[in-house]
């Protein structure tokens, strides 16, 4: 989820304990759980400790969200994929050089 708040605004989101969550501070800056500062470009990953998450802008800002069950999987990646296999990611490169990902109009 993106969440864009202006200057001193607050927004506060109530994920699953188990969850794997992290936020990406894509423009601006914030105050996380009214502890942390944290810079455009900056990542914080969360332990599954806790559920309660508060951002509050320190200015303009724009903020990403990512959470979700952990998979539990071997993971393997290179370059701009991630995958189960060292396999899997030779046949992902093969897919897209021979463009089975699609094209971006401009």
């Amino acid at each position: 989820m993106t969440k864009n708040l202006k200057k001193g605004a607050r927004f506060s989101v109530t994920l699953p304990e188990h969850y794997n969550t992290g936020v990406l501070i894509v423009e601006g800056g914030a105050k996380v759980n009214q502890e942390t500062n944290v810079a455009t470009d900056h990542f914080v990953l969360f332990e599954n400790k806790g559920t309660d998450i508060t951002l509050e802008a320190l200015e303009d800002s724009i903020f990403l969200i990512l959470s979700g069950k952990p998979i539990d999987e071997p993971i393997f990646a290179y370059g701009p994929f991630l995958m189960n296999t060292q396999q899997e990611v030779r046949q992902a490169y093969e897919d897209f050089g021979q463009g089975k990902f699609g094209y971006l109009e401009d």
